[in-house]
């Protein structure tokens, strides 16, 4: 899709489903049994109902994310064959929960960002529950592998097109050296799962050679750096916000403001939960127009996964 408003490119091929499915089949992984799914899925609801018991509580605005979003508008819950729930959360509403996290979360769950540190290394925020492992291709060198949930952050960008243009610019070098900073430290660990699949190891080699340009610089240090330039707008009022670590980055995920920071109702596995007021534009930007449709089996995206363990 790609429609206009006020001069704005909405939506972007995404350009990330190559690298989500790529890990099928790779030596040392595999794919979840009906009964690991069938549990990973409640362990996931519980974790869900915790944060949003926090987040009413604080008055922490979010929507769920994604394909989220998806299943609870075509399933009314997790897409059958989902092993993850994503959120959306402003900014300030994050920097918030940063602030209450310890108290209000700490005891179960660890708050992995960008800016925490821990050589966590990735763009978007996962919050993950201690006791237990979900190892899959993101994590084989963290210190924390927990079940988690993903947060991505809605950041403010400019009205004035050529501030917008230039934050979206440096946004993509950002978040693209990171991923390249991270795949070069990881590469020792990551290169045995490459082995059968020539086309994804030849594009992980090329962000390994890329980052390992940039050995010198820690990758917790441009964790930090990568986030400074997400959130450089500080205008709460902007018509326009965007997810530049989400799938489909800045100019990809601009969305208006009015459509992703208001919500609505909807049910989820049978629980209240919000999702964006402009949902169906929202799918569309991701997934195209025919998002209601059941894709193929060779199309679903499945994370193949390394190790799991329920902590039990």
């Amino acid at each position: 899709m790609a429609d206009k408003s006020n001069g704005v490119k909405i939506g972007a091929e995404d350009k990330r489903h190559f690298f989500k499915v790529g890990f099928r089949g790779a030596p040392g992984t595999f794919e979840l049994s009906d009964e690991h799914l069938k549990k990973l899925q409640s362990t996931l609801l519980e974790m869900l109902k915790d944060f949003i018991e926090v987040f009413d509580g604080e008055e922490i605005f979010y929507t769920l994310s994604g394909g989220s979003v998806l299943g609870a508008i075509r399933h009314q819950g997790f897409i059958p064959w989902d092993d993850d729930i994503d959120i959306n959360m402003p900014r300030k509403d994050f920097e918030h929960l940063k602030t209450v996290f310890d108290k209000r979360l700490g005891d179960k769950y660890v708050l992995c960002s960008p800016e925490s540190g821990r050589g966590y290394g990735m763009s978007h925020v996962q919050i993950k529950k201690k006791g237990t492992v979900y190892k899959a291709f993101n994590e084989l060198t963290m210190e924390d592998t927990g079940i988690f949930i993903d947060i991505f952050v809605l950041e403010n960008t400019y009205d004035n097109i050529v501030k917008r243009n230039i934050h979206g610019i440096i946004c993509l070098f950002w978040g693209y050296l990171l991923t390249c900073r991270k795949t070069a430290r990881d590469w020792k660990e990551l290169l045995p799962f490459l082995v059968n699949n020539e086309e994804l190891k030849k594009a992980y080699l090329k962000k390994k050679r890329i980052g390992s340009l940039f050995n010198w610089r820690s990758l917790d240090k441009m964790a930090k750096d990568t986030i400074f330039w997400y959130s450089l707008c500080r205008k709460g009022n902007t018509e326009h916000v965007c997810i530049p670590s989400g799938r489909k980055h800045f100019f990809g995920e601009m969305y208006r403001r009015e459509d992703m920071c208001e919500s609505r109702e909807a049910v989820f596995e049978g629980m209240k939960v919000r999702i964006p007021k402009g949902t169906e534009t929202y799918m569309e930007i991701l997934y195209g127009s025919d998002y209601m449709k059941i894709p193929p089996v060779e199309n679903r995206e499945i994370h193949s996964a390394v190790e799991l363990s329920f902590g039990e």
